[in-house]
């Protein structure tokens, strides 16, 4: 029988192996992947967070003496807005567009109390710590977790906000994975694997199911289907775009001025771990 850490691992290969095979056959990688899907995740989530209900659990915790880190804050869709509430906020993402959006937007809203970290979490140095720590989305491909989450531990003063999904969005768009590619498509690692690693190090996190808009939602139908070339990992010709708007066209429905997959919403959970209920956590680990 698999340990929880043996669980994510195998899912995390499996996935990965898939991904690369995929990539090999386009005789690309993924190297570059968030670089060309910055500019899509930054559009499609920066509408969304006052209704997220992640943010809202953040921010009834957060009091405006409170220090704020954000591991991998993407373009800032939480970093942001908490920036307008906390004493200070540090962001850690190692991806340049992506910080580059955030800076962008920061600048826009006159913000001057965000420190900037452009590193993996792992790299990150080690005495970073605020008294809200969160992690939203960050998770399913970090194979060394265990290290991954101890860090998150260590750098938490008061609370630790972890979001993940419970449903993934590869799990909505498997048939057309199964379409094109004739497999099943390998899922990352879900929340309750996460939950599950956590007991396993002795951390007994509060886990709440909330129900989170989707942000899988074009404005036009040439932009989902460019944008789903890359996240379905297709070759960027006529036949296959051709063959993809048709399949996307019939799927896709309108809502609000934009085209959203036809499930509103993904089941997602939000784990809360206190720093007064942590026992002392080593940061290393060594992984095999």
């Amino acid at each position: 029988m698999l340990s929880a850490l043996e669980r994510w691992q195998s899912m995390i290969d499996a996935r990965a192996h898939q991904m690369d095979t995929a990539y090999a056959h386009l005789g690309r990688d993924s190297a570059d992947f968030w670089d060309r899907r910055a500019r899509g995740f930054h559009r499609a989530t920066k509408d969304l967070t006052t209704s997220d209900p992640f943010y809202l659990r953040l921010r009834e915790a957060l009091n405006p003496g409170m220090r704020v880190l954000d591991v991998g804050a993407g373009t800032g869709r939480f970093s942001l807005p908490l920036a307008e509430l906390a004493q200070q906020v540090t962001v850690v993402e190692p991806n340049a567009s992506m910080l580059g959006y955030l800076r962008q937007d920061a600048a826009a809203r006159h913000l001057s109390n965000i420190t900037y970290i452009q590193t993996g979490w792992e790299t990150a140095p080690d005495d970073v710590q605020a008294d809200l720590v969160i992690c939203s989305h960050v998770l399913y491909p970090i194979r060394d977790i265990v290290p991954f989450l101890s860090k998150l531990l260590h750098a938490t003063l008061h609370t630790c906000f972890i979001y993940m999904r419970g449903q993934h969005f590869d799990e909505l768009t498997s048939d057309l994975w199964r379409h094109f590619h004739a497999e099943p498509r390998y899922l990352s690692p879900s929340y309750i694997h996460a939950l599950d690693v956590l007991y396993e190090m002795g951390v007994y996190a509060h886990a709440e199911i909330v129900r989170a808009p989707q942000s899988l939602r074009y404005p036009s139908l040439d932009i989902a289907v460019e944008e789903q070339l890359e996240q379905l990992i297709l070759p960027n010709n006529d036949a296959t775009r051709a063959e993809l708007h048709a399949l996307l066209s019939n799927w896709l429905i309108e809502r609000d001025g934009a085209l959203i997959l036809p499930q509103e919403y993904m089941v997602s959970a939000i784990l809360r771990i206190d720093a007064s209920d942590l026992s002392p956590i080593p940061i290393k680990y060594t992984i095999t």
